[in-house]
């Protein structure tokens, strides 16, 4: 008698590209990947889901490999890369991360705000080539 694997029962996702090192491990023990390239007539039969990080495109083509497909999931805030009319044509749901990065984006834009009214990149330029120490101390930024 062959045992079952241990990966029996749990569902398929096919991913575009590799998911992210610290992506996958959080979700490790849950689900089985395939890679879409690498997969079989017999895991494109199977997959009910296309997990998609960053912006990797989702084509029609794809969409069209995966007869029990149902929903597409990315992890980015857009859709742009996804072959939407593909996925409305089989009723195949769309989902992604929506507005969850938004509080993090403003707080990078303050900060590059910040950074180039106070000459940040520039003051570590000045430091990174050694001038300090033939030209004297980087001049203050102000807010002006």
């Amino acid at each position: 008698m062959v045992a079952p694997s241990p990966d029996a029962g749990k569902p398929l996702v096919i991913l575009p590209r590799p998911l992210y090192p610290e992506f996958a491990a959080a979700l490790d023990g849950r689900f089985r990947f395939v890679l879409a390239a690498d997969a079989d007539e017999g895991n494109a039969a199977e997959a009910r889901a296309v997990l998609v990080p960053a912006l990797t495109p989702v084509s029609a083509d794809l969409v069209a490999r995966l007869p029990k497909l149902e929903i597409v999931v990315a992890t980015s805030t857009g859709v742009d890369h996804i072959d939407l009319d593909a996925c409305r044509r089989r009723g195949i749901s769309v989902t992604n991360a929506g507005e969850v990065f938004s509080p993090d984006v403003a707080d990078y834009a303050v900060g590059l705000v910040v950074a180039v009214l106070r000459r940040v990149a520039a003051a570590e330029a000045y430091l990174r080539r050694g001038r300090w120490a033939a030209d004297g101390d980087y001049p203050l930024a102000t807010k002006k």
